[in-house]
């Protein structure tokens, strides 16, 4: 008799199994911590959402197979891509026709403006730098 080997569509539902198991705990997470907002217990809240993060962490550590494939790889890739664009479009695009809307009367900006703009730029200066990092670690 040959030995039991397990059939090739085993893997990705027990992938499929514990993807669902790890975002559940960090949607729980979630949950919690709206809920605890809402009935005045945020600390509780706060505190289950990282358990709900912890949860789902350890999920991805110590899971018995890959969660992610290249395929997860490469829509990732591809949504961080499409992300950094449209957020780039909205910064470069933005700041200065804002600021010159201002200078020129037409609106008065909010605080809120200079705050998206300031967390933007941050944004791509993390960004900048990870591409460096892996550029030049490699």
């Amino acid at each position: 008799m040959s030995e039991h080997t397990t059939s090739a569509t085993t893997r990705p539902s027990t992938r499929k199994r514990y993807k669902r198991i790890a975002y559940g705990l960090l949607g729980a997470g979630i949950l919690a911590l709206w809920v605890g907002i809402a009935v005045d217990r945020f600390v509780l809240g706060v505190a289950l959402y990282w358990a709900g993060g912890l949860g789902m962490g350890l999920v991805q550590r110590f899971s018995p197979v890959e969660l992610y494939d290249e395929r997860d790889g490469t829509i990732s890739r591809k949504a961080s891509e499409n992300t950094m664009n449209g957020f780039a479009y909205v910064f470069v695009l933005g700041a200065p026709s804002g600021l010159a809307l201002e200078e020129s009367g037409l609106v008065t900006l909010p605080g809120e403006f200079y705050g998206a703009m300031w967390t933007l730029f941050a944004v791509f200066v993390v960004y900048g730098s990870s591409v460096l990092y892996h550029k030049y670690r490699t």
